[in-house]
């Protein structure tokens, strides 16, 4: 690494530094030998040469043509100094910072009173919403979802969503209760759970006919339409997410009593049927 490179991890600029190193070497000199030992043209060297000066790093010195300005590098422990100067600075601006927090906490309240509602489309919208869902924080997802609109889109086994929706949420390591509705009954294994990092209940669709999923994460809410083409709304606001997770507690405790543990077809002398979320183990909202 270039003199000139490390001097700007002391605060100055590239070009700040390339003047100040070409004027070290050079001693005394003119503006245009100093632009042309830095590299940079003539007219910029100048502002940058009254910018050192400014800074205490840099001064103007008369040649044998006292006409003819010429420009001299101060000691370089003059950085020392302009360092301690900026430390000075910053510990203002940390003062004015603590002066202005209270006005800026209470503008951010007041920007929490309107929801924030973002709209994603597509499979790769589907991608975006659920990294920005699950990312927010570490606390549990809750919600709900149907199994057989679902697979309108995504394929028992479905390489695409295992990959790219599924693995955030259990990377991430969050849990979730998930409720969902499936006409082939209450399919889910112990297994899948355990997998999913998650605690599934059942709820019969014909009592519960739902289109789309919903799942709740801290103070964000997402809707997610799997009919014909994915829709999917981000919505972040404390209050419209409690209201949705109550909704959840709700269900969830009336899920309850349609509960009972999933056994595999083959038992029953039919060819089992893949566990059905097997390919969505913590995919988009709460599964």
């Amino acid at each position: 690494m270039g003199l000139d490179r490390e001097l700007t991890d002391l605060g100055l600029s590239s070009k700040e530094a390339k003047v100040y190193v070409a004027l070290l070497e050079l001693g005394t000199a003119s503006a245009q030998a100093i632009a042309r030992r830095a590299g940079i043209v003539r007219p910029t060297t100048y502002v940058i040469l009254e910018t050192l000066a400014r800074k205490g790093l840099a001064s103007k010195a008369t040649g044998p043509d006292a006409k003819k300005t010429l420009f001299v590098a101060e000691a370089p422990e003059r950085l020392e100094i302009y360092i301690q100067q900026q430390q000075q600075q910053l510990e203002l601006r940390r003062q004015e910072f603590s002066r202005l927090l209270p006005n800026l906490r209470s503008l951010h309240l007041r920007g929490e009173e309107r929801p924030r509602v973002r709209l994603f489309e597509g499979k790769e919208g589907l991608q975006t919403l659920q990294r920005e869902f699950i990312g927010t924080n570490a606390e549990e997802v809750v919600g709900m979802s149907s199994d057989d609109v679902m697979e309108e889109l995504f394929p028992f086994r479905s390489e695409e969503f295992d990959r790219e929706i599924r693995s955030v949420r259990v990377q991430a390591e969050v849990r979730s209760r998930h409720i969902y509705t499936s006409s082939r009954g209450p399919v889910h294994t112990r297994e899948d759970d355990a997998r999913a990092l998650r605690e599934s209940r059942y709820l019969p669709p014909e009592k519960f006919p739902i289109k789309s999923s919903f799942a709740v994460h801290g103070s964000f809410l997402s809707v997610v339409s799997f009919r014909l083409k994915i829709i999917g709304v981000l919505i972040e606001h404390p209050d419209i997410a409690d209201s949705f997770r109550a909704i959840f507690e709700s269900l969830w405790e009336l899920a309850g009593q349609y509960q009972h543990t999933a056994i595999p077809q083959s038992q029953h002398g039919v060819t089992p049927v893949p566990p059905p979320l097997t390919r969505r183990e913590g995919g988009v909202c709460s599964e």
